[in-house]
């Protein structure tokens, strides 16, 4: 169950759902959550809540009778008096018994329990609220968030003015996007979820948000080699771009198609540097492309199996050349970088797949970056349906998209986040495409393959796309 993801409406008739499974109503719902939270916070002896104005806060309210039954020191600090709640959580209130204050507290804590708001949240957090999450922020004791980090939006990861930097973050039933994507990893620490004893089949028939990848399915990447192989076999890629003085991006993608597994790999670049990539790289085949000396250069009459364009391509008539040539050819493709720049609608198919970060997403889509990290799992499909490739919107958790699926993936690290980067994981995707896997479970396998290598890497701050492409095969699975 862990792997689908759903949004706050989604959420909220699965909550439904799960009380009638366990023929309860949503206050007894809200206990059984409760006392599901409760065993990560019995080991401690001086507990805080601090407990928000709907159920989330209701939660937190039950939380702490337990906790005080079983002999904990609890206080609760309530942000709305208990005498205005309503509903499930007016009730959790009336059955605490315990100490409240009713502001920020002097003393220090074994843990702080964070219930305050819920993943529904849609507005900016201010004022009091505000106040106690910004406080959170800066105690030393664990902060143990329920549902998710107070201030993160469920659906999107969109910090809401502010939010909580949780060490653990409890989930009840689902889980929602936003844990995965955007400055959802930045807030969540480790992520539980819990699931109350409710049969999974009960409701993974709705709808969902998206599916969450998981490092095993790594496996498939050597599901479908055979020990009686040759290079062909394995797939032959172009990897064209590299303008004069833009070597190596084209450079780093023809080495990770090899990487990742292609039998064989061209780089089709400028004249000058298709003399110099073979001296670093000789595995890498080369072609020059001299715009400048012919009108219509001609390229290799053999095809490859796959192209992927755009890195290092520039905008130059040299570019836009190269690009024209490529562009109609019927082969899958990976367009990148400046390749993105080139592109017009109606030039891709489902075979293709397009590689975004934010800003080309919004350059794609005529829009502001804001609006693409607003709501990245709606940009990422937006991507999808106007230019009808599989789309990999890049940065912390990237989403791909393919026709009616949606992907997160909950791995990564700011290691990830140097020059170059992208452009190795253009090649992965080519050189998997190459070797036979369908678009996008190539496009799947080589953001997971490319960002558990970035999560693992010994070398955080000056890791480097050289360093990815020399640890890639410390992570493929046993």
């Amino acid at each position: 169950m862990n792997s689908l993801l759903y949004n706050n409406s989604q959420a909220k008739a699965i909550d439904q759902l799960a009380a009638d499974h366990l023929g309860t109503d949503s206050y007894e719902l809200m206990q059984h959550a409760a006392q599901a939270i409760f065993q990560h916070v019995k080991k401690f002896n001086n507990i805080l809540v601090i407990a928000g104005p709907g159920n989330n806060g209701g939660d937190g309210w039950v939380v702490a009778e337990l906790a005080r039954h079983n002999g904990q020191n609890v206080t609760l600090w309530p942000l709305k008096p208990a005498k205005e709640l309503k509903g499930d959580a007016s009730l959790a209130a009336e059955a605490y018994i315990g100490p409240v204050i009713n502001s920020a507290p002097g003393d220090t804590f074994d843990c702080v329990i964070d219930a305050v708001f819920g993943s529904g949240l849609n507005q900016n957090v201010t004022g009091a609220y505000a106040a106690a999450i910004n406080w959170m922020n800066k105690q030393s004791a664990p902060v143990f968030a329920i549902d998710i980090p107070s201030g993160l939006n469920g659906d999107t990861g969109q910090v809401m003015g502010c939010a909580v930097k949780a060490k653990t973050t409890i989930a009840i039933l689902t889980n929602p996007p936003g844990l995965y994507t955007l400055n959802g990893k930045d807030h969540c620490g480790m992520i539980i979820t819990e699931r109350l004893n409710v049969d999974s089949n009960c409701y993974q028939h709705l709808p969902i948000a998206a599916h969450l990848l998981h490092e095993s399915q790594l496996t498939q990447l050597i599901a479908q080699r055979q020990h009686n192989s040759h290079k062909g076999r394995f797939g032959h890629v172009w990897t064209a771009g590299g303008q004069a003085g833009m070597m190596g991006a084209v450079q780093l993608a023809a080495y990770a198609v090899l990487k990742s597994g292609a039998g064989a790999v061209t780089a089709v670049t400028d004249k000058q540097h298709s003399v110099t990539i073979p001296l670093q790289h000789p595995e890498i085949m080369t072609h020059a492309f001299d715009a400048l000396r012919e009108l219509h250069p001609e390229l290799p009459q053999k095809p490859a199996d796959v192209l992927a364009i755009g890195m290092g391509m520039g905008q130059s008539t040299w570019s836009k050349q190269l690009f024209n040539q490529l562009i109609n050819m019927q082969l899958p493709k990976v367009i990148d970088a400046d390749g993105l720049a080139l592109l017009q609608k109606g030039q891709l198919n489902a075979n293709d797949v397009i590689t975004p970060h934010p800003l080309e997403a919004a350059r794609l889509l005529h829009c502001h970056v804001q609006e693409v990290q607003a709501n990245r799992i709606k940009a990422a499909q937006q991507l999808n349906q106007t230019y009808q490739a599989t789309v990999i919107l890049k940065g912390s958790g990237s989403i791909i998209c393919s026709g009616s699926n949606t992907y997160i993936c909950p791995y990564g690290s700011d290691a990830l986040a140097t020059a170059g980067s992208g452009d190795v994981l253009a090649g992965m995707v080519a050189g998997l495409i190459a070797q036979g896997h369908p678009t996008a479970q190539a496009a799947q396998l080589a953001v997971l393959w490319h960002a558990l290598t970035g999560e693992k890497s010994r070398q955080r701050i000056c890791f480097t796309a050289s360093g990815i492409l020399e640890e890639l095969h410390l992570h493929l699975p046993a």
